[in-house]
């Protein structure tokens, strides 16, 4: 009795590992507060990391997002056409960053806060 229940323990906890690695293959490299009209934030990316991806979750209320783009410490740039409303708790399609592993410098978002009584809502940029 005592060994199936250390064995069903050790089959939780590795089944609990394995879910949670690719969650945590994901860093949170900006989160803004969202208003309730068309506004452009800049993110400042901290550090020297390169990522192959992004993604922005919204948090709270619905967000509208009209454009981003994508500054490179080496110069490049990138222009992500998202156009599209996220309901809280969702978040935007995995973005591939071009050129593969890129130095993320700057992200400017540009969106607004969607609900029926223009609250404030919070989006959270995830990199990979």
């Amino acid at each position: 009795m005592k060994t199936k229940l250390l064995l069903a323990s050790a089959m939780l906890a590795l089944s609990a590992a394995a879910t949670a690695s690719p969650a945590a293959a994901w860093d949170q490299i900006g989160v803004r507060d969202v208003k309730d009209r068309p506004e452009a934030d800049l993110v400042v990316v901290e550090g020297h990391k390169h990522y192959s991806r992004i993604k922005l979750c919204v948090y709270r209320h619905p967000v509208k997002f009209y454009d981003l783009d994508v500054n490179f410490h080496n110069g490049g740039h990138q222009d992500v056409q998202i156009r599209s409303r996220i309901n809280a708790g969702g978040c935007t399609r995995n973005i591939d960053l071009e050129g593969g592993n890129r130095d993320i410098n700057t992200i400017k978002i540009v969106y607004e806060e969607t609900s029926a009584l223009r609250r404030h809502a919070t989006v959270r940029i995830f990199a990979e």
